[in-house]
């Protein structure tokens, strides 16, 4: 049983597990886990700049893992540090005793510890698409991952664009910039490209070269050129074509930079940047904030108990987009409190009514990351709520709008009660081809379940099942259940924590 289980270096993560209704509310004080993408990027200006920093309370999960592996290969010294001082390995096991990485970085100039080897990040589309700008320093650099059936379907050609236009050749597989991938780059390579388009367009010295790259499918891109930007010789102007995704990820990305020394000059709209050549990132020390997409399902699991009353410490009001789910959980009739201590640090209290939930509308390109455990609670509020702007999340670990309607659509075949619409009413999509918006109509009364669900390999779907399963009478077996390392390897710890009883490995 989890509720035996202290760390996680105690059992390995199982492929399978059930979640059902706990014997009474959830309750407790419970600690955020670590941001993820604060932490990968945390770790990436680090790399970037010359010396030495540290980042505490870093996220240990299979991103972070993925990002030291590959910063490692790229030539940066990396070391994970205990509580007691001493060096460990930095793995997902060891994640409850690793207290702070240490990192000395390499600067504008990174170069392979292996020249022969590929660079593998794994499952992790955030770490390879912020690192493979980066990479483009190196005179050579090949790419692959062993996760074919997920982010090697994943498109990328956005990005692979904006780099040719830097003078970068790139090799990959599809006609959409699919891994494996070789990048030819370097910086004698890039500068030259760039005289070359000063001269051809005119440009004086201090006139940016503009690259251009579409903001439709993923705000990773235009993150990892700006992180790439401040080493080139020459200032960059990054113009973000098209409709623009998951702004909140970019506004962090700008956050870390400016406070590691690179200033980024951007427009009102927040679809130009100007980045100007020469400037260096600082070497510091990092204490990594809360993580709101974790925490968004934390909350949603005691939003969708009536009765339960929590308390979730380490979070702060930062650039996280996904902290707008505290105000829909508000508007849903949940009471939500927050407090702000000396440190900056916020101390949230969320209660959910006995009462039926309300369902509401939002902006999910505004909370990516928390749409699915939003979409969780959704389920058994009361009238629909929609969830639109999310056309991004077709293209996640897993198509995010398509395979978790599908395992919803099961649990809600077991709706208790008269009067259940079908479930491909229920939980459905717009439009067919290309959707960007999805509706769920709940049911208060609840689930039978009983049944098994696939995770689908990814985290986030994973979480949700785990919510809806506290409101299904018999519970859910989720399969597949490994696959939450990836963000959050202690979820069923801590929904054990909130809910003894809930949990079976």
């Amino acid at each position: 049983m989890f509720s035996q289980l202290q760390t996680l270096s105690e059992f390995a993560m199982p492929r399978s597990v059930h979640v059902q209704p706990p014997a009474v509310p959830l309750s407790g004080v419970v600690d955020a886990p670590s941001s993820k993408n604060y932490t990968t990027r945390y770790i990436l200006a680090c790399c970037l700049a010359e010396g030495d920093s540290a980042v505490y309370r870093p996220a240990v999960q299979d991103d972070s893992v993925a990002m030291v592996r590959c910063c490692r290969g790229l030539g940066a010294h990396i070391d994970a540090i205990d509580h007691g001082g001493a060096s460990i390995d930095f793995t997902v096991e060891n994640g409850p005793q690793i207290a702070r990485l240490y990192i000395r970085g390499f600067g504008s100039e990174p170069y392979l510890l292996k020249k022969d080897s590929p660079l593998n990040p794994g499952n992790a589309g955030a770490v390879f698409r912020l690192l493979l700008a980066a990479s483009a320093l190196l005179p050579e650099v090949r790419w692959e991952t062993d996760y074919s059936d997920s982010l090697g379907k994943r498109p990328n050609l956005d990005l692979v664009d904006a780099l040719r236009q830097l003078g970068v050749e790139v090799e990959c597989a599809g006609d959409d910039g699919r891994l494996p991938m070789t990048l030819r780059g370097g910086m004698e390579r890039i500068s030259a490209h760039l005289r070359k388009r000063r001269d051809e367009e005119g440009l004086a010295d201090e006139d940016p070269v503009t690259v251009a790259v579409s903001g439709a499918v993923s705000s990773q891109f235009t993150s990892a050129l700006m992180f790439l930007a401040p080493l080139l010789d020459a200032h960059l102007r990054i113009s973000v074509t098209g409709s623009l995704r998951s702004l909140p990820l970019i506004e962090t990305t700008r956050e870390v930079m400016t406070r590691a020394g690179v200033q980024v000059e951007t427009s009102t709209e927040r679809n130009v940047h100007v980045i100007r050549r020469g400037q260096r990132y600082k070497p510091l020390r990092w204490e990594t904030n809360g993580d709101w997409p974790g925490s968004a399902a934390i909350l949603g699991a005691a939003a969708a108990v009536p009765g339960s009353a929590i308390k979730l410490l380490h979070l702060f009001d930062d650039e996280q987009g996904e902290k707008e789910c505290a105000a829909w959980y508000e508007s849903l009739g949940c009471r939500v409190s927050r407090k702000i201590g000396s440190d900056g640090s916020m101390v949230m209290e969320l209660s959910s009514p006995m009462e039926p939930l309300r369902g509401r509308n939002v902006n999910g390109d505004l909370c990516t990351d928390a749409v699915l455990a939003m979409m969780a609670v959704a389920m058994v509020a009361d009238g629909e709520s929609r969830f639109f702007g999310v056309r991004n999340l077709q293209f996640k670990e897993c198509d995010r709008v398509r395979e978790p309607i599908a395992e919803l659509r099961k649990i809600y075949a077991t709706a208790m009660g008269d009067g259940a619409p079908e479930p491909e009413k229920a939980v459905r999509y717009e439009s067919e081809e290309d959707p960007d918006t999805i509706i769920v109509r709940g049911w208060p009364g609840g689930f039978a379940g009983g049944i098994d669900v696939d995770g689908r390999g990814d985290h986030r779907v994973i979480m949700m099942l785990s919510i809806v399963a506290l409101r299904c009478r018999d519970g859910l077996t989720i399969l597949g259940a490994e696959h939450i390392a990836k963000s959050f390897p202690r979820w069923f710890e801590v929904l054990e924590q909130m809910a003894p009883g809930a949990v079976r490995g």
